[in-house]
């Protein structure tokens, strides 16, 4: 079988001034044509420096210490930059995580998607737009689109979009770097389908990056398992589905979530409502003029309670309501119609600094990015105490008091979160901590003013599959222990299946289906209920 690709004891090292740190060490595969392979690991185990090294794009202070990299046989680590220029995009092109990021906001779509073209080759400006109509038509999206700006289209949409620009001067090898991750599952799903389709009908290689083993399992042709900057294990989907070769990727295995029925759900709720929405209507405007106003609906008529100790999972597609609940229920966003009532008082009768900072103390909210939802220059030390000045009365301590009972708080609140050792974590920086654990620091901050209520926004799509489970069982605790309600947002009904005692689905801002988990999955209400179970990888419920 050809070789498209191949990488041969490939070591890269990131020069600091203590000295360097070995990122990839001594990693060999290779890719096969019209082969899928899946490369996975956790943040930090080498992914993405494999990907910039093989497009010779990687930053200082990287330096590729060994090993090569043969495209065709040819050495892509010798080759000069005239001859790269000419193989990025037309040989070997790229899909990026956040297609926003990827495409300029200030030019429309047929422009971005011209400029890949004519960059590379000589064509009129009649064959270029042709061939732009036929990239579209082969993504799935209307040529009307070609017109449109990237925020005037949704993300599966925009991903989409990055999908043809790849495509567009018919590469041997795409590099997929975690395309879906910010999609929902349906998104999700339709992306992987298409980009099947089209691998099937144009016959080029991919190399698939995610932190997914349950997503890329289902369509991979092999998988390579990275830790640690070391490829740990490599083998077909089959063999590192049944538990692979190494230690690792067993673990991999068992922290996908998997649900069983008979699940006890409605535990320990009890059915005293804390928050109460009746017809829940928001209207954002989109222009407006001397004599009109024009705007769109994104909630209608959204009613539900969120009992004392209970987790409501609110699921859907990206742009069908969530977070816009989730800023209406915190105070960030005002509302046109209905009512929200928090302890049987109107939200909207809560004004004055006083009555909001009390109100605050008793929502909490944890959000989907803990990379920039921590300010990068403050030590968790800082990110904390603040926190506990705010919401705690420690005026009437002398200075040292203060700092002795900030610490104690502290210290009992990281290990409430689970991380041990806490006085190992008081001074660290962000960007010193893992996603998961930068992730338990927010959620830690929420903890701090002894809410009744958390609203957890998109709080795992952006960790590792192992670290996935333990936010979720830990959210699961908290609740078990404090007494905690919780809602939480996600796009992953397999997710919110795990860790709800009800679910509530939402379409273009609309509850289409409500009701316990097993009620949910065995007997969905809703067509969409239906397509979102279904969007699901195999083997996540098991029925009794």
């Amino acid at each position: 079988m050809n070789k498209v690709l191949e990488v041969k004891n490939l070591s890269v090292d990131f020069l600091m001034d203590s000295g360097s740190f070995k990122a990839v060490d001594h990693v060999s595969f290779d890719i096969h044509k019209n082969e899928t392979f899946g490369l996975v690991g956790e943040s930090g185990s080498g992914k993405s420096t494999i990907v910039k090294t093989i497009l010779r794009i990687l930053p200082a202070p990287g330096v590729i210490t060994n090993g090569q990299i043969l495209y065709n046989k040819d050495d892509i680590l010798s080759m000069d930059e005239s001859s790269m220029a000419s193989l990025r995009w037309k040989s070997i092109s790229i899909v990026k995580q956040k297609a926003l990021n990827s495409l300029n906001p200030l030019l429309k779509i047929k422009n971005q998607i011209m400029d890949t073209i004519q960059s590379h080759i000589s064509i009129s400006k009649i064959d270029v737009m042709s061939r732009c109509n036929e990239l579209m038509d082969m993504v799935g999206l209307d040529q009307s689109y070609l017109n449109s700006f990237p925020h005037e289209l949704s993300g599966g949409m925009r991903q989409r979009v990055v999908i043809a620009i790849a495509l567009a001067l018919q590469p041997d090898l795409i590099i997929m770097d975690e395309p879906t991750t910010a999609l929902d599952v349906v998104s999700e799903k339709e992306i992987i389908l298409k980009i099947l389709e089209l691998k099937k009908k144009l016959g080029f290689s991919i190399l698939f990056i995610t932190h997914d083993l349950e997503l890329i399992l289902e369509f991979a042709d092999r998988v390579g398992v990275m830790r640690y900057g070391k490829l740990v294990d490599v083998d077909s989907s089959k063999v590192i589905k049944s538990g692979g070769n190494h230690e690792y990727s067993k673990k991999l295995i068992n922290s996908i979530p998997r649900l069983e029925a008979g699940k006890d759900t409605n535990k320990d709720v009890m059915f005293d409502p804390i928050i109460t929405v009746t017809g829940l209507t928001k209207i954002f405007q989109k222009h407006s003029s001397l004599f009109s106003s024009k705007g769109e609906q994104v909630l209608n008529d959204i009613s539900f309670d969120l009992n004392k100790n209970e987790i409501i999972g609110l699921v859907g597609e990206s742009g069908s309501g969530k977070s816009t609940i989730a800023k209406i229920l915190t105070k960030l966003l005002k509302y046109e119609g209905g009512r929200v009532e928090f302890n049987g008082v109107n939200l909207s009768d809560i004004k004055g600094k006083e009555s909001l900072l009390k109100f605050r103390k008793t929502i909490q909210m944890v959000f989907q990015d803990p990379f920039a939802s921590l300010n990068s220059i403050h030590t968790v030390y800082s990110i904390l105490s603040r926190s506990i000045l705010i919401h705690r009365s420690l005026s009437n301590l002398s200075k040292r008091e203060r700092k002795k009972a900030i610490e104690k708080e502290m210290l009992s609140i990281l290990s409430e979160v689970g991380l041990s050792p806490p006085e190992t974590f008081i001074y660290k920086f962000p960007h010193e901590m893992s996603g998961g654990e930068r992730q338990r620091i927010s959620l830690a901050r929420a903890l701090i003013a002894n809410p009744q209520v958390i609203i957890a926004d998109e709080p795992t799509s952006m960790l590792d599959m192992s670290v996935r489970m333990d936010i979720l069982d830990l959210f699961m605790k908290l609740k078990k222990d404090k007494k905690i309600s919780i809602i939480f947002i996600t796009h992953d009904i397999a997710s919110a299946c795990y860790i709800s005692d009800r679910i509530i689905i939402l379409k273009k801002g609309k509850i289409v289906d409500s009701g316990p988990s097993d009620e949910i999955i065995n007997n969905p209400g809703h067509s969409y209920s239906k397509l979102l179970i279904d969007s699901c990888e195999s083997g996540w419920y098991t029925k009794q």
